[in-house]
This record gives C-alpha cells, sequence and structure tokens, in this order.
C-alpha cells in the first residue's frame, strides 16, 4: 500500500520523466495486485492544475479522474472527521501548508493500526522536500 500526491500520480500516468526510478518502482510494486491510494484532495488539485494552465489535458478533469479511478489498484480516499482531526494534530513541526498536512495524516492513517506519536503509515510517494523532512511520515523519491 503507497499514497500518491497528485504530482506523482500525474508523472505516473504520463510516463513522465519527473518521476523518479524509486518512487516508478514502488507504483510499480502496488500496480495491479497492490493498493495505490489517491488523496480525495487530489480530485481538487487536478482541476485546478487544468483550469490554471498549469496541467494540460486532453479530456475533462472528472472524465480523466474516473479513468484513474477505474485503473487496477488505484482508492481515491476520502478526507474524513478522522484524517481532518489528524491533519490539524500532527506532530510538530508541521509538513507545510495544509495541503502538505492532509497528506501527511491521510499516509499516517492507513497502512498500521496503531497510531503513536511516532505512527507512520503507508509510505507517500511525493517530491515535496517538506514532506520528505517531516520525521512522522515515510516517503519515497
Amino acid at each position: 500500500m503507497i499514497l500518491l500526491d497528485s504530482h506523482s500520480l500525474i508523472w505516473w500516468v504520463n510516463r513522465h520523466a519527473e518521476l523518479s526510478l524509486k518512487a516508478l518502482a514502488a507504483i510499480e510494486a502496488e500496480h495491479p495486485g497492490g493498493e495505490i491510494l489517491i488523496s480525495a484532495l487530489t480530485a481538487w488539485e487536478i482541476p485546478a492544475l487544468a483550469q490554471s494552465g498549469r496541467l494540460g489535458l486532453r479530456m475533462e478533469p472528472a472524465a480523466w479522474l474516473a479513468r484513474i479511478g477505474a485503473l487496477p489498484a488505484v482508492r481515491f480516499i476520502p478526507v474524513d472527521n478522522a484524517i481532518a482531526l489528524q491533519a490539524a494534530t500532527l506532530p510538530a513541526p508541521a509538513p507545510g501548508p495544509m495541503p502538505a498536512c492532509i497528506l501527511a495524516a491521510t499516509a499516517r492513517h492507513f497502512g498500521c493500526p496503531l497510531v503513536t506519536a511516532r505512527h507512520f503509515g503507508c509510505p507517500l510517494v511525493t517530491a515535496n522536500a517538506r514532506l520528505h523532512a517531516y520525521p512522522h511520515v515515510r516517503t519515497i523519491w
């Protein structure tokens, strides 16, 4: 089980060179037999990136997200009360602004039944340097 941030998802689907070989190997190890988690935060970010012109899609964002959701092993995760609460109460120092906190909380929420101060959860595939430096989440890059 792994969690992809928005950029990792985009780069994986588009086979973009920005995706590190280690990240690609981790994703491919989960596809199709494991679980590739995508935060619902990505469902907000993809249309925002497309609308701003920072992401070119050949289809509407809703259709693009539906195609991603239909891939084997991919599961979209809602930002529910448990994840929102955990994002607001992450161990200091915070890994960044709210989207980074949501991703860290989602990663911590999955992969381990016991939540402690050193709970790491499932690995987060991200190029975000602040998330890499956050000691309470395992990252892959």
